[in-house]
């Protein structure tokens, strides 16, 4: 049997067990907090508060930090120069996508370590930044510019095509011309909205 400890009035008495146990808990979490270089939680009721009222400003702001309501913003100070971050699907339902990812990789897409970013994942992570089936990758900024390109132009061009179709029309058929017919070919109260460059 067990060895028990006496203790005063109104406290359990403790086995020897239940202390070892105890110590070697308090060992164990001294050990991890070395391993891993952060220091033990030693916050109070003071820095609650102080926090607390950081938070509630943040709220309150007008501007409000979009990492508050955006869980996968990325704070274009962490991005370093030269390059872009992008968060690209990596499973659906669990399950990888394989080809999305073999796609992103010959557009030169490459994962985040987190290394890079250790404040973005749990401690102890390691490997690429993950969440909610995204990951993040990177590319130069330069290869983004061009792919940026390429889609506007290829965007541009078809509407051109069928900017195109609506005045052509195929032999047989009610010709379209605006004069005769009140057919429209075009849409004056749109204007051609500028595409902001990142």
């Amino acid at each position: 049997m067990s060895e028990t400890i006496k203790r005063g009035p109104g406290r359990p008495a403790k086995t020897l067990i239940t202390e070892q146990m105890e110590e070697n808990m308090t060992e164990l979490r001294q050990n991890d907090t070395q391993e891993l270089g952060v220091a033990p939680v030693t916050r109070g009721l003071r820095e609650a508060a102080l926090r607390t009222e950081e938070l509630r400003a943040r709220m309150n702001d007008d501007s409000m930090d979009p990492s508050m309501y955006d869980e996968f913003y990325i704070d274009p100070r962490k991005i370093p120069e030269g390059w872009d971050y992008n968060w690209k699907r990596e499973s659906i339902a669990g399950m990888t996508d394989e080809q999305n990812m073999l796609e992103m990789r010959s557009g030169g897409w490459e994962p985040v370590d987190t290394r890079r970013h250790p404040d973005m994942m749990p401690i102890g992570h390691s490997g690429a930044i993950r969440k909610k089936g995204m990951i993040l990758m990177e590319r130069p900024k330069e290869i983004t510019n061009i792919a940026q390109d390429r889609e506007l132009s290829t965007a541009r061009e078809l509407v051109n095509q069928k900017e195109k179709a609506l005045g052509i029309a195929p032999a047989g058929t009610f010709e379209r011309d605006r004069k005769q017919t009140g057919v429209r070919k075009s849409f004056e109260p749109y204007q051609p909205m500028a595409i902001p460059r990142a």
